[in-house]
This record gives structure tokens, sequence and C-alpha cells, in this order.
């Protein structure tokens, strides 16, 4: 058999294998593995739950019976963190997990102004959805929830240094800044969206290896005793 494109052919050839190989049956089963994974990582997400006691996350998707292989959901509004879905993304990142977060608004491409996407939430509210993939195994997703709830953990433990950043994002832009020169990285301020994801990763970054420092130091002491 010869395809011709002006695409490699090797795409078809492969899909076309798969097709041959799984079957209906297979692709049904592979389906199933994913949504059963999925329901897992809902399920680990709609009952963790804040120190205070309050559940960490609402959930936004339609379920584990009506829905794709994807968890939708958003850090609980109720709870007054001072980091959002974006911030926990970038910290996910350091654990080598990518986790999808968005901001629910848009730049209006008439007018250039953000606006809200929904009527029901604000411009600055935001989520993130996690993809189940077909090579997404259970271990592994038990390895993604143990990652959450200790990135969690570390961002709490931030104070209010987030809550910081995100209102000199603000007030920079309402001044116009446009250049990461603008504010000194080290004070914790930088300008516009475009550096901002990349400071946010540096300042946990940071964080994190300061607190592995004093783990290590406070297990070295305690070795000490021992020996």
């Amino acid at each position: 058999m010869t395809l011709n494109f002006s695409r490699p052919a090797s795409g078809p050839y492969v899909q076309f294998y798969k097709l041959l190989r799984l079957g209906k049956e297979g692709y049904m089963q592979k389906v199933e593995n994913q949504m059963q994974t999925t329901a897992y990582l809902r399920h680990f997400i709609a009952n963790l739950k804040h120190p205070n006691g309050e559940n960490r996350f609402q959930l936004l998707d339609g379920g584990d019976t009506r829905c794709l292989p994807v968890v939708a959901a958003r850090l609980n509004p109720n709870l007054g963190l001072h980091y959002d879905d974006v911030d926990m993304q970038h910290a996910l990142s350091e654990s080598h997990w990518y986790v999808s977060g968005y901001s629910l608004g848009f730049e209006n491409p008439a007018t250039h102004e953000f606006e809200n996407l929904f009527t029901d939430v604000g411009q600055e509210t935001t989520m993130f959805r996690i993809v189940v993939k077909s090579n997404i195994t259970q271990s592994l997703a038990e390895n993604l929830a143990d990652k959450i709830e200790k990135v969690l953990t570390v961002l709490d433990d931030l104070d209010h240094g987030y809550e910081t950043i995100h209102s000199k994002i603000q007030a920079l832009k309402d001044k116009g800044g446009k250049s990461e020169a603008d504010v000194p990285i080290l004070e914790h301020e930088y300008a516009g969206d475009k550096f901002s994801r990349t400071v946010r990763k540096t300042i946990f970054a940071q964080k994190l290896m300061q607190k592995q420092r004093e783990q290590r130091s406070t297990s070295a002491i305690v070795s000490q005793h021992i020996c």
C-alpha cells in the first residue's frame, strides 16, 4: 500500500496499525483506563482539605461519567489564598508536572482591554485542568496527587509573597510599566505578564531550595546527636 501526501505518511501508517492491533475493544479499554485514572484524581482533588478544614478546590467539570478524561477545578476562592491556580501550575512544574492554569479573562482584540470571559466570575479569576492521557498510569496519577499536596503546603508557607507580587503587577500595569528593567527582581517586583511567569518560578525555586537546605541542616544535626 502506498500513501502519497505532502506530509510524511508515518502518522497514518501508525494509526492504521493501531486500529488493526487494538480494534474497537482495545480502544474502549484504553478510554476506560483513562476515565478510571481521571476519577481517581478527581476524587483526590474533591476531598483534599486545607488546614482550616475547608476543601482546597472547587470542581468545575461534569463528573466521572459525563466528562472527557479531564479534571477541571480551581482553588477554593473562599480560602482567600495569596496564590492562584497559575502560581500552582508554575510550582508543580518544578516537579516536572505540567497542569495548565488559566485566567478567566481575555484581551478584547477590538478594544485591547482585558475583559471578563464569563459573567459570573471576575477577570482575575483562575482555574486549572489536568488532561489524563492514555500513558498516565495509576502510579503516575498517585505521584501527581502527592506532588500537588506537597506544593500547596510550600505555597501556604510563602506567607504573603505571592499576594505582594500580584499587587505589584497590577500597580505596574496601571502605571504603564512595560519592561523588565522597570522594577528590580530582588524586590519581588516586575512589569507585565511577559516576565511574571519567570520571576514567580524563580522565587518559588529559591524558597524551595531554602526549605530543602533547612531540612538537610536539621537532618545533619539529628544525625550528629544520634552518633
